[in-house]
């Protein structure tokens, strides 16, 4: 599970577990591209403060742009950056 996954890679702030989310996605579960709310939604459902705000989570998702660890592929579509420090994790954990 995504819970695990995050809990073995040691994301526990909003920045981490919105990478990792994307990774597991993109790694694990195979998927092309995702949207913002999927990613945003998948690691809230195992962050440690229950009341993240959206202002914070579309925050920390915006950093994670400018800083090029997650990738717009264009029509609201987001993937993980290839050299994403949870790729090995994530490959192992999809094996």
């Amino acid at each position: 599970s995504f819970a695990e996954f995050a809990r073995r890679a040691g994301a526990t702030e909003l920045p981490d577990l919105l990478e990792a989310a994307a990774a597991y996605a993109t790694f694990v579960e195979g998927q092309d591209g995702l949207s913002r709310p999927q990613i945003l939604r998948r690691a809230a459902s195992v962050h440690a403060d229950a009341d993240m705000s959206r202002e914070e989570g579309l925050r920390s998702f915006g950093h994670l742009l400018n800083s090029g660890r997650i990738r717009r592929l264009g029509r609201g579509r987001f993937a993980v950056a290839d050299e994403t420090r949870y790729a090995t994790l994530a490959r192992t954990s999809g094996e």
